[in-house]
């Protein structure tokens, strides 16, 4: 029970952290959370609609209204992928490089602060644990 708790505080301040970042460029909710979302992942690899449905739990309709709304504000395009038109990658557009930034920044901070004084033995320690926790609540999901 202490253990939920304890993901659920540090996950509320991180959200009220993103919040305050995103509010100051005018973008608030899904949207924001969506934007950080490609913003990280979009460093590692390509981001598609699936992943981003999986990732928040929204439903393929749901999921399409949101990233219409960015394509429409000019801070997303869906370009077709390299390996099958078929499907989709998002990408921040050069008008998005202010918000791009300075979520990036936001999120820098929120890392560095969530890792003051933690050595890197214990952030592998922690990473390691996590990991095996999210892939017990994703067996259950089936």
């Amino acid at each position: 029970m202490e253990t939920g708790k304890m993901i659920n505080r540090i996950s509320n301040r991180l959200r009220r952290r993103s919040k305050k970042a995103q509010e100051t460029l005018g973008i608030t909710g899904a949207k924001g959370n969506i934007l950080d979302y490609i913003l990280v992942e979009s460093e590692k690899h390509n981001v598609y609609q699936k992943e981003i449905e999986k990732e928040f739990g929204l439903r393929p309709p749901t999921a399409t209204e949101v990233l219409k709304n960015l394509e429409a504000e000019g801070l997303i395009v869906r370009v077709p992928d390299e390996t099958d038109a078929r499907y989709k990658k998002i990408v921040f557009t050069e008008k998005a490089d202010k918000i791009r930034n300075v979520l990036r920044r936001e999120i820098e901070e929120s890392e560095a602060l969530l890792l003051t004084g933690i050595t890197e033995e214990e952030r592998e320690i922690f990473m390691k644990i996590t990991e095996k926790m999210l892939e017990n609540l994703e067996k259950e999901e089936g």
